[in-house]
């Protein structure tokens, strides 16, 4: 059986050998001597700002990263890891982990409440006496979700709306590099040490669906299903998790 190399090396890349250099201030730094990824920011907002590095000269890339003349020299290997990153989206998220609790702190777990409606219109027709039949027809039918509890339709179903988390790792095998990722979890530093690279979307939304009596959607939150549900440590904002809070 061959050996599968998950390549860990690359999230610390830049601490072990790191090369700073003034390319210029146009985004073609002219380096053509040795392979090298180039510093990408982008500003979240006055507090956050992602850093990731990328192969590229372009002045901005198509997730809106802005090109920086530091740089880091890279090996051949390296390219390839670099260029899957690159494809996916993907930046390191244990060293913009500010980013990460930023968004697991923004998404908040909500309910929603199933409805259905039917428009019926009233129409005749006559007998050979002239006396009129009433007849009904469908003019109208709506069925679906909605985050108004208020809903006048509503049919007794509610579902929870969970936030969960996942991050990705580069896997080298047989001379290629692929991406796999983790199973979603409730707080993505749960993997996060063995899944260290993450996108600018590391959600996906659980859904479950329960039955209620009408009477009881009014006076139900999202807090009366916290014991089904695990959620980050919003206590701790370290990329280290301690107190795990998971279901």
């Amino acid at each position: 059986m061959k050996n599968i190399k998950i390549y860990k090396l690359l999230p610390y890349l830049v601490a072990g050998s790191l090369t700073l250099s003034g390319c210029g201030s146009e985004p073609s730094c002219g380096i053509t001597n040795n392979s090298h990824v180039h510093l990408y920011t982008k500003e979240i907002n006055d507090d956050i700002t992602i850093s990731k590095y990328k192969d590229s000269e372009q002045p901005v890339d198509f997730n809106n990263f802005h090109w920086n003349e530091e740089y880091i020299e890279i090996n051949k290997i390296d390219e390839e890891f670099y260029r899957e990153l690159s494809n996916n989206g993907l930046f390191n998220g244990i060293d913009n982990f500010d980013y990460l609790y930023y968004e697991m702190s923004n998404n908040e777990d909500y309910l929603e409440y199933n409805y259905t409606y039917t428009t019926t219109e009233t129409y005749y027709t006559y007998d050979d006496k002239g006396n009129p039949i009433p007849h009904t027809k469908t003019v109208e039918h709506d069925d679906g979700w909605t985050k108004n509890k208020m809903h006048s339709d509503k049919t007794g179903k509610v579902r929870l709306c969970h936030y969960m988390y996942y991050s990705y790792r580069l896997i080298y095998k047989d001379g290629r590099v692929t991406v796999t990722r983790c199973p979603y979890e409730d707080d993505i530093r749960q993997h996060l040490k063995d899944y260290p690279y993450v996108s600018l979307d590391n959600s996906t939304i659980e859904k479950k669906t329960y039955k209620f009596m009408k009477y009881q959607l009014l006076s139900l939150d999202v807090e009366d299903f916290y014991e089904e549900t695990g959620h980050p440590d919003l206590d701790n904002t370290t990329p280290n998790l301690n107190n795990t809070k998971s279901r």
